[in-house]
C-alpha cells in the first residue's frame, strides 16, 4: 500500500495544527505571566496595608500613612479602601498630642476631612466616622471655626452616646467658650463612662484650679498620676494645687 498520497495530505494539516498551537501558546503566556505578576502585586499591596495596620494599631500615625500610600500608588490608585485608610492615619495625627491646643499638622486640609466623611457614611464604618469627628472638631477650633467645631463633636455624641472622647473634646471646647458648667457635667460624663480616662481626669482638674476649688482640682491630678505615672503636665499642676492649698 502506497502511503505518501496519504501522508502529503496530513502533512499541511499537521503543519497547521502545530501552528494553531503555536499562537495558542503565544497568547495564554503572556497571559499567566501577566496573571502572576498581579498576584505578587497584590501581595505587596497587602504587605504593605497589614504594615500600615500595625503602625495605626501603635498610634504611629505618619508611618502608617506612609505605608497605606504605597499602597494605594501600587494599586495604581484605585483601591480607595487603603486610600480611606491613609486619609484615617492622617487626620488621627490631629489627636495624637494630648494638649487641647497643640499644633495642627501642617499638611492637613479641611477637605481630607469632608473626603473622608463622605466615604464614611455606611453603618459600618460608624466607629471611624465618629474617630475623624472627633478629629475634624479639633481641627476647626484650632481655626477658629467654633460653631462648625461644635456641631462636629455634636454629631460624634449623636452616633455614639458613649463616646469618650467626644465628650472630653466637648467639654474642652465649652470651657474654652467659658461655659464652665456644662463642661462640668461633659467631663463628669466622661469619666462615669470610663474611670480610668486619664485625659478626662487632668482636664476635669483644670477646671477644677480655675474655679478655685484646689482640693477637688489636687484629687482629679492625684486620679490622673495614678492612671498614668509618667504624665509630667498632672505632676506639675498636682504640685501647683499643694503648694496652694498651704
Amino acid at each position: 500500500m502506497n502511503t505518501e498520497p496519504l501522508m502529503k495530505k496530513w502533512w499541511p494539516v499537521l503543519v497547521s495544527a502545530g501552528s494553531a498551537s503555536i499562537m495558542i501558546l503565544a497568547f495564554f503566556i503572556p497571559s499567566l505571566q501577566d496573571q502572576w505578576d498581579r498576584y505578587q502585586s497584590r501581595k505587596v499591596i497587602q504587605q504593605y496595608v497589614r504594615l500600615g495596620d500595625e503602625f495605626l494599631e501603635e498610634e504611629r500615625y505618619e508611618m502608617a500613612e506612609e505605608a497605606y500610600l504605597k499602597a494605594f500608588e501600587l494599586s495604581e490608585e484605585k483601591r480607595l479602601d487603603i486610600e480611606m485608610k491613609r486619609l484615617h492615619a492622617k487626620i488621627s495625627r490631629v489627636g495624637a498630642e494630648p494638649e487641647w491646643d497643640s499644633e495642627i499638622p501642617e499638611d492637613l486640609m479641611e477637605v481630607d476631612f469632608q473626603f473622608l466623611l463622605h466615604l464614611q457614611t455606611e453603618k459600618d464604618h460608624r466607629a471611624e466616622r465618629v474617630s475623624t469627628l472627633n478629629s475634624y472638631g479639633i481641627f476647626l477650633v484650632a481655626h477658629k471655626k467654633i460653631k462648625e467645631a461644635e456641631s462636629a463633636f455634636q454629631q460624634a455624641l449623636k452616633l455614639d452616646s458613649a463616646d469618650v472622647l467626644a465628650y472630653v473634646n466637648y467639654a474642652n471646647l465649652l470651657d474654652q467658650q467659658g461655659h464652665t458648667a456644662q463642661a462640668k457635667k461633659f467631663y463628669l460624663k466622661a469619666i462615669a463612662i470610663e474611670p480610668e480616662n486619664a485625659r478626662a481626669h487632668y482636664n476635669l482638674g483644670l477646671l477644677y484650679k480655675e474655679l478655685n476649688e484646689i482640693e477637688l482640682a489636687a484629687s482629679e491630678f492625684e486620679k490622673t498620676l495614678a492612671l498614668d505615672s509618667l504624665d509630667e503636665d498632672a505632676k506639675r499642676e498636682w504640685r501647683s494645687t499643694k503648694n496652694i492649698s498651704r
